[in-house]
């Protein structure tokens, strides 16, 4: 489409040599001159694609609104729709009817069966569990509704995580292949939005969340701990510095929270800025960004002890930025892609 380059970009990832941006309309452009130009690749959507993940130099995946997922292997030039989320949406929801379901009958056998002292708590579990059921059965009067999805994230090329709104969180095991809804080992009845996901070297998996909070696994996804940070307002990314580990929570008011204990503490930074962080990207050494409204860029050099603020020269919003193999970092937002001004290459 004319005018595509310049549009609003969400986010931006290098496969390989090459960089792929997305962002509205299901926009997704890829540069192989380290954005001098840009190609529009085709895309199987035109609803707003939000984040770009490439584990590889040519597997990647975008996700955005209608809870859908899109898939390439060849380096983000082509991709396919590999999740449709309306269509998953309305299996979630059959499923979820059905274990509400599944999970009156047995508190009523429970109660039938004469269990004894244990009857008032069964009641009020069957209460409960009964409120649940009806609660899916509501859901599934009304249209499908698929949430958006507001990141994603690979551990290698089969595990993979994407994160939403309203609490959505969605794992695989074969590359994408299939989905499969994990919202439920969250134990999250709020249902915050989860809008950043990612992990670091141990295994150990980060969502953040809205209201201060940092989900935390151990387990490979399977259980998850609500860690409260200290600060109330929402998260809006999370990213690991590799060569240290420490995990970074950004967001509202150029908030930045630092855990160095794998998500066990976290410490407030200086950030230097009262603008929202949108985005984040780390290189192989060490060096890491942070992007937001305004124009705002942060870079640090010492795993968050300092935070230099780097004049963009422009106020237009960044909500998305990466970095090259030789160290060089790209940003993108309002108006389309660009080159990061004031940080030095790093090398490989």
């Amino acid at each position: 489409m004319p005018g595509a380059e310049s549009s609003l970009l969400l986010d931006i990832a290098a496969a390989g040599d090459r960089l792929v941006a997305v962002g509205e309309r299901g926009h997704i452009l890829h540069s192989n001159d380290t954005g001098k130009s840009w190609i529009q690749s085709k895309v199987p959507t035109s609803v707003m694609l939000t984040r770009v993940f490439f584990f590889s130099e040519s597997t990647g995946w975008a996700v955005g609104h209608d809870g859908n997922i899109l898939l390439s292997t060849d380096g983000g030039v082509n991709w396919v729709l590999q999740r449709d989320g309306v269509s998953d949406q309305a299996l979630i929801n059959e499923d979820r009817v059905a274990s509400a379901r599944g999970h009156v009958s047995d508190l009523q056998r429970q109660l039938a069966s004469g269990a004894t002292e244990h009857n008032g708590d069964l009641q009020e579990d069957l209460a409960e569990a009964g409120s649940a059921l009806e609660s899916a059965l509501e859901v599934m009067d009304e249209p499908v509704y698929a949430p958006p999805l507001m990141d994603v994230w690979f551990a290698n090329g089969e595990q993979g995580w994407a994160s939403g709104a309203f609490g959505s969180l969605l794992h695989t095991t074969n590359g994408g292949r299939s989905w499969e809804d994990s919202s439920h080992s969250l134990n999250n009845p709020e249902e915050p939005h989860l809008n950043g996901v990612a992990g670091d070297s141990s295994g150990t998996l980060y969502l953040a969340s809205e209201w201060g909070i940092v989900l935390r696994s151990t387990s490979n996804g399977e259980s998850w701990e609500a860690v409260e940070t200290g600060f109330d307002g929402s998260f809006f990314g999370v990213v690991v510095n590799p060569v240290s580990d420490s995990v970074f929570a950004y967001g509202l008011l150029g908030t930045i929270y630092r855990s160095t204990d794998r998500g066990e503490t976290w410490q407030p930074l200086e950030s230097n800025t009262r603008d929202s962080l949108f985005g984040a990207a780390c290189a192989a050494d060490g060096k890491l960004v942070f992007v937001g409204q305004n124009g705002t860029a942060l870079l640090t050099d010492d795993d968050g002890n300092s935070l230099t603020v780097l004049d963009q020269g422009s106020s237009r919003g960044l909500y998305g930025v990466t970095v090259t193999g030789n160290g060089q970092f790209f940003v993108t937002g309002e108006g389309g892609s660009a080159p990061l001004s004031g940080v030095p290459d790093t090398g490989r």
